[in-house]
């Protein structure tokens, strides 16, 4: 499936997702306990979840980022990409194809095996030799070479100028793992996550699913982050009104993924004593995509008349509240290249234009297809999301469409 022109709104993050940035006093004190809506699973068809080649999801990211290192990171209130594992790292050119990290000095993983550039490449390739096809293989799909230099320097050329690649090098999935604990061709098996990053792991499984995970400061760790405590308890919970109640009850510290935009709405406008909501930019975005074969809506007058129609503002506003804000771009608006690229071609919602479009195309009316969504994967708020945008589009007589 493309991508199509078409973004949702941004969400905007609610609480630290990253557990070295929590809270908690600077000399450690007992675990924090985090509560998450998240769910980790292996099956027979995905057997290495949280594996870096494989996991595509913000759920799995948030492990990833506790227990594996990258070159870069996103400093915590947003910005332009900072260096990790890396010392320094820069475009060498100006064509921005050439991008050159030197990593930190005595850089070891958890087990004290030195972190070289080697690892880093090995890291990287085996994402693009495994290529799963629901993994994030594609966001560094543009790397011609990878070139390592002496002890300390890696150098990706790139195929094509890309800015935004500092941007990936900090997702999890470029994580530095060891040789020796993940194939070079074949995804690591079960829920043990090793790396350099701030904390180790220790799953708690039950019937091939995560119902726990404690996270213990990494004192190998060199980096950027500066770690708070010295350990960290992660809950998982059915749903957002469970996490509620534990906390309520004072048995979990802190909510992270995934509240409901009710819970947060409602800790906004009427906040509980006791309880301290935080609120920070975030870079996950909701999108469309569209099965460009399917002959009814292969025409891309179809998916332009979709982007006219679609109010993503009312969206954000009767589904999010005030926790998102409409996006006119595939790049959230916290990265230097982002521009309202959608808005200045579509403008303002408008039925009449859209049925201009499919006129001059020649298109009969109402199209007629189907939404699929997740309800598993991004909160609670997913399938209002996708009535309300269907309901849009009914509601202009151009479409006939339903949610599933």
């Amino acid at each position: 499936m493309n991508r199509k022109t078409l973004v949702l709104p941004a969400v905007v993050g609610l609480l630290a997702p990253v557990l070295a940035g929590c809270g908690g006093s600077d000399d450690g004190g007992d675990a924090i306990v985090v509560g998450t809506t998240d769910q980790f699973i292996a099956s027979k068809d995905n057997p290495a979840p949280l594996d870096p080649a494989i996991g595509y999801e913000a759920g799995v990211w948030n492990l990833l980022r506790q227990t594996v290192q990258t070159l870069t990171h996103i400093p915590r209130g947003g910005g332009e990409p900072v260096p990790e594992a890396a010392e320094s790292c820069t475009f060498t050119d100006m064509e921005n194809e050439s991008y050159r990290c030197t990593l930190r000095d005595g850089l070891t993983f958890a087990d004290g095996t030195p972190v070289t550039p080697e690892d880093v490449k090995y890291s990287i390739q085996r994402i693009l030799d495994i290529k799963d096809e629901s993994g994030p293989s594609a966001l560094f799909a543009n790397i011609d070479t990878i070139e390592t230099k002496g002890e300390k320097e890696i150098v990706f050329h790139l195929s094509t100028p890309d800015a935004t690649f500092p941007y990936k090098l900090a997702t999890p999935p470029a994580g530095i793992v060891q040789k020796d604990k993940y194939g070079a061709k074949t995804p690591r098996e079960g829920f043990q996550i090793d790396g350099s990053g701030p904390y180790t792991m220790k799953p708690e499984v039950k019937d091939d699913q995560i119902v726990k995970v404690v996270f213990t400061k990494n004192p190998k760790y060199k980096g950027d982050l500066k770690i708070r405590n010295e350990k960290v308890e992660l809950n998982l919970f059915p749903d957002a009104k469970a996490m509620g109640k534990a906390l309520d009850d004072k048995k979990i510290d802190m909510m992270t993924r995934n509240m409901s935009p009710e819970q947060a709405q409602d800790m906004l406008t009427a906040p509980k004593e006791g309880i301290k909501l935080t609120e920070m930019p975030g870079l996950a975005i909701s999108y469309l995509a569209f099965n460009t074969e399917d002959p009814v809506v292969e025409d891309k007058a179809v998916r332009q008349a979709v982007a006219q129609v679609i109010d993503r503002g009312a969206i954000a506003n009767k589904v999010y509240g005030s926790t998102a804000e409409p996006l006119y771009s595939l790049i959230p608006s916290g990265i230097t290249s982002h521009t309202n690229s959608f808005f200045n071609k579509y403008g303002e919602p408008s039925v009449a234009g859209a049925a201009q479009t499919l006129e001059k195309a020649g298109i009969s009316t109402p199209v007629k297809f189907t939404l699929h969504y997740t309800t598993d994967h991004y909160g609670p708020a997913t399938k209002a999301e996708y009535e309300t945008l269907a309901k849009q589009l009914n509601a202009s007589k151009l479409f006939e469409v339903d949610s599933t």
